[in-house]
Order: C-alpha cells, then sequence, then structure tokens
C-alpha cells in the first residue's frame, strides 16, 4: 500500500490523471458506498444541488463521481457565459432571499416533504409489473432530485447562519469564538424529540428488574427477546414502546447515503447499544436538562445583545433581521437531514429490496439485497428483460468490500486558486468551511502530541480516547470517555450524552458535531482530519475546544 493508500488491483488516480479537482465526502459518506447508492442517491443530490444553485444564483455547479467506490465531490464555476450572467442578477438579490428561507422551509418545504416521506414509509410495491417497478425506480430517481432540490434551497440557510454570526463577533468581539453560535441553539428538532424518547425508555429499563437484566445481555439476544411474541408481559410492553419508536425515529442508519445500509428498523442493533448507555446513567443526566441550558443560554445571550444595542436602533434592526433569519440554521440542520438524508433514503432502500425480492424470484440475483450492487440501468434491464446477474452483484460486492482496506485520499487532482484578495463565496464558505470544516492539509508526524482543528465548543477535557469509526463500535464508548470519530450525523446524538468531549476529524464550527456537542455543554474540537489515525484508542487525552486544540497525552501547562 503507497502513500495514496493503494492495495492490489485497486488504486487511486495520481492528480494528473483526474479531470478537476475532488474532494472525499467523510462526513456523510466515509466508507465505500454501493453502485446503486451513486446513481440514486448521491447523482441526484449533485442535480438536486445544482438546480438550487441556479435558481438563487450562485455561481457553481455540484459534481459527484465514485472512486474506488468511495464518494467525492466538486464545486465548479458556472461555465457557460449567458448562464453566468443571469445567476449574477439572481445573486444580487441573495441579502434578500436569505430572509426568507427559513420561513419557506416552515412553511412550504418540510411539509411537503413530511406528506411525501410518510407516504412512501407504507407504500407496498409487491403488486407492480416488471415494468411497472421500472417506471417507479425512475419515479423514485426524480422524487429525490426534488428532494435534495430542497436541501439545496436550505444550505442557504447556513449563509444565513453565518452572516448573523459574523456580524455578531463583529459587533462584540466576545472571548468565546463560538458564543455567536450559541445563539442559533436550543431549538425542538427531529433530534432533540428522539433523544428525549430514548430517553424516557431508558427511565423504564432503569425502573425494571427484567429489563435491566434483559439489556445485561448481548445486543443480538436482546433484538431476538424483543421481537419473541411469547416475552413475559413487562418485557412485551417494553417492546411495544420501542417499536413504537423505530417506527417514528428508525428511518436512519449509519451510511447515510448508502441505500445497502440497513435502517435501525431493520436492525435495532444501534438504539439497542445506545439505550444500555443511557439506562446506566442517573437521572441527574436527563439531555431535557442540557437542552433547557442551552435555551436559556441562547435567551441570556439574547438579552444581553439587546440591551448592549439599545442605543444604537439602526445596527439592533440589522441585528434583529440577521437573527431572524439565521435562527433557523439549526432546525433546518438537524430536520433536513432528518426527512432527506435519513427517512428519504431510507424510503429509497426499501422501494429497492421490493425490487430485489422481484428479481429474486425471476432468477437475476442470489439476494434481494444483491440489488444495491447493480447500476440503475442494469436493474432496468434485469427488470425487462431478465438474465442472470448473480455474478456481477457477486463481483461487485466483493470489489465494495475490497475498498473498505483503502486509505482514500481527502482529495483528487489539483485545486485551481483564486487570485489573492478574491472573496469566497458566500455558499462556498459557509459549505466547505462553516460546515465541513474544510482547512489545508494536516501534517501526521510520529512523534506529534497536539492535533489542531477548530475549536467547536468551549471547555477543556481529559480522559480516555475512545476511537468509533462507526455506530456499529460505539458500545465501547463508557461514561466519562472522549469520543474520537470521523464525524457524526443524528444517530450519533445518544453518544454525546456519555461522552466527556468530542474529537472529530471533519467539520466546521455549523457542523452537526459541533451543534450536538454545544447543546450537550462538552468541549468539542472538530476539523482535525487526522484524529482517527493519530489517537490511539484507550490513550489518555486533553480536549481544549475553546484553543481548538487536542493534546495526546495528560493536561498541558496553561498557558493563559
Amino acid at each position: 500500500m503507497d502513500a495514496r493508500g493503494d492495495t492490489g488491483a485497486l488504486r487511486f488516480p495520481d492528480d494528473d490523471e483526474i479531470d478537476g479537482f475532488w474532494g472525499q465526502d467523510r462526513i456523510h459518506a466515509p466508507r465505500p458506498m454501493s453502485p446503486l447508492a451513486f446513481d440514486l442517491i448521491t447523482d441526484t443530490l449533485a442535480l438536486g444541488f445544482t438546480r438550487a444553485h441556479a435558481e438563487y444564483g450562485a455561481p457553481i455547479d455540484m459534481f459527484t463521481r465514485s472512486v474506488n467506490n468511495y464518494l467525492y465531490s466538486s464545486m465548479r464555476p458556472v461555465t457557460d457565459p449567458a448562464e453566468a450572467s443571469r445567476r449574477a442578477e439572481l445573486y444580487a438579490d441573495l441579502p434578500r432571499r436569505l430572509d426568507e428561507v427559513g420561513q419557506r422551509w416552515e412553511d412550504e418545504w418540510k411539509p411537503a416533504l413530511i406528506r411525501s416521506v410518510r407516504a412512501g414509509r407504507v407504500r407496498d410495491y409487491r403488486g407492480l409489473t416488471n415494468a411497472e417497478l421500472a417506471a417507479e425506480l425512475e419515479r423514485q430517481r426524480d422524487d429525490m432530485i426534488d428532494q435534495w432540490t430542497i436541501h439545496g434551497r436550505i444550505n442557504f440557510g447556513v449563509v444565513a447562519g453565518a452572516r448573523f454570526v459574523d456580524f455578531y463577533h463583529e459587533t462584540f468581539e466576545p472571548d468565546d469564538p463560538s458564543e455567536g453560535y450559541q445563539l442559533l441553539q436550543g431549538f425542538v428538532t427531529q433530534t432533540v424529540l428522539a433523544t428525549q424518547e430514548m430517553w424516557l425508555l431508558s427511565r423504564r429499563i432503569r425502573a425494571s428488574a427484567a429489563l435491566r437484566g434483559l439489556f445485561t445481555r448481548p445486543t443480538a439476544e436482546v433484538a431476538t427477546a424483543l421481537a419473541d411474541p411469547a416475552a413475559e408481559p413487562e418485557v412485551a410492553e417494553f417492546a411495544t414502546a420501542f417499536q413504537a419508536f423505530l417506527d417514528e425515529y428508525g428511518w436512519r442508519s449509519d451510511a447515510v447515503y448508502d441505500v445497502a445500509d440497513a435502517s435501525w428498523r431493520e436492525d435495532p442493533s444501534i438504539p439497542i447499544d445506545a439505550l444500555r448507555g443511557y439506562a446506566a446513567l442517573d437521572d441527574g443526566q436527563d439531555p431535557e436538562a442540557a437542552f433547557a441550558r442551552t435555551v436559556q443560554r441562547r435567551e441570556d445571550l439574547l438579552a444581553r445583545a439587546r440591551a448592549r444595542l439599545a442605543d444604537d436602533p439602526e445596527r439592533l434592526a440589522t441585528f434583529e433581521r440577521y437573527y431572524e433569519a439565521g435562527r433557523h440554521n439549526l432546525p433546518l440542520t438537524e430536520d433536513h437531514a432528518f426527512w432527506i438524508d435519513q427517512s428519504g433514503v431510507v424510503n429509497v432502500r426499501r422501494f429497492l429490496l421490493q425490487v430485489g425480492e422481484r428479481l429474486v424470484a425471476d432468477g437475476c440475483l442470489a439476494a434481494p439485497d444483491d440489488v444495491f450492487f447493480l447500476h440503475r440501468q442494469e436493474v432496468t434491464a434485469a427488470l425487462l428483460q431478465g438474465g442472470d446477474r448473480r455474478d456481477l452483484a457477486a463481483q461487485r460486492r466483493a470489489s465494495v468490500e475490497a475498498a473498505a482496506a483503502l486509505d482514500a485520499p481527502p482529495t483528487l487532482g489539483v485545486a485551481v486558486r483564486p487570485p489573492d484578495g478574491t472573496p469566497m463565496d458566500p455558499l462556498l464558505e459557509a459549505i466547505l468551511v462553516r460546515v465541513a470544516g474544510r482547512r489545508p492539509p494536516q501534517p501526521m508526524a510520529e512523534a506529534q502530541t497536539t492535533l489542531t482543528g477548530h475549536g467547536a465548543s468551549a471547555g477543556v477535557a481529559t480522559g480516555t480516547a475512545r476511537v468509533v469509526r462507526s455506530l456499529a463500535e460505539a458500545a465501547k464508548l463508557d461514561q466519562g470517555d472522549i469520543l474520537v470519530c470521523e464525524m457524526t450525523l443524528p444517530p450519533w446524538v445518544p453518544l454525546f450524552a456519555l461522552a466527556a468531549a468530542v474529537v472529530a476529524d471533519t467539520g466546521g464550527q455549523m457542523s452537526h458535531c459541533a451543534i450536538v456537542a454545544r447543546e450537550f455543554g462538552i468541549p468539542a474540537v472538530v476539523g482535525t482530519q487526522v484524529g482517527t489515525r493519530v489517537i490511539t484508542d484507550g490513550a489518555t487525552i486533553t480536549v481544549d475546544g475553546t484553543r481548538g486544540e487536542v493534546h495526546l497525552g495528560p493536561p498541558q501547562p496553561s498557558r493563559h
């Protein structure tokens, strides 16, 4: 294996062998994905984002591609002069349009999404003919483009949030670099509701000797017991409540974009492990209390800011305008992830599994989930023309599994640097810097003692590092450990109630990881790039979320 992560027959292209500049999406797809995930999820994402950019006048288009089954994306300037001119006129009105994004999400886009997603959860495709299934496959693709278009629009809500934070920091110059972001937190989201429901389930476990005993058993045994119709009454009653939780919040998976990954409803191992961790916490660690503190902190900061601007009505009016637009950032971030990135993708998976069942019955595939290892055109051909695709699916599955051994480079190709002094496009700055946390590559020295990143949540904590690359490894995190991960998304939230601090390879100040760390009031450093590779599982580390530093060892002497 060379420095670019090449092994065996699989290799990544050198920079001069690939057109353009591409970045690996380690937030949404840190591991290899199935071919059909690229065709139906990430290719449609690029189309939807580009459509939204055109609506708002952003001068960039989005592209995605598979390289050894890893997801890479690229943002490129619009090249057609007429289209560039048209967008420039629209973009001039962006400051006003930013004021409308959050309310349009609440009034128009979210209600339409919820209706569509809930309908997709119960639709049965088994009665369709093969030709009708092929037509439905195209409809599902079109529907994902529509959903990603909504996502592309609400990305401008991140721009609105960044605008408010910049104004706040320029006006008040706070010592805490995360203070402005704290004013955008403490709002009820699907993530908050799911966390509250999981906590209530954990209280039932804690109060019941039978359930406490059950949850000491291996996860697979717990799942079997909860699915047993002959379970004792106390277990059966809990199982009913747990299934209700899954029916509402279990439309999610660890892999996010990969339709090949089973949802919580199909495999409840992840929420079972999360419940076991929650049940070990006493009542004083109720996440609702942390949420209440976040709300109070926001209101205190708002009151203080308004009081300080009381004698400057013009600046106060700007503060109120920017805040009204920016306050939607957190609900937009968390709820779009639930309804689009998670529920929407799982709905596509549900449809594809029924297609897979048909192709197994027709002798085309060996198992329903082999369908994920075909491309869209191949699925259509199999439905309409038949033919044995079992060997092809097996080869593709093996290729995805082999790719997991690669160390995918964070970028491919050569970046075109703009002239010095060129301001960064506000959408690119919001998405690539505030959310993704992009910054120059960080070195990996053998004797490295300090990692740097974005200080996302203030405070200092020392503890045992637990390197968790996926939720399948989350059970090793104990209360008071420091979570070291590539990224986090809403399914990871239960871990924040256990962790003393968080270190993430990816992410910026407006990433999910940063937001949730601030909600729980624990230190966090995000965007370290190399944390999961440099930090040893079980090592003692110190996280300084104020300075954006991770010390690979005990606490350092104060330099303040």
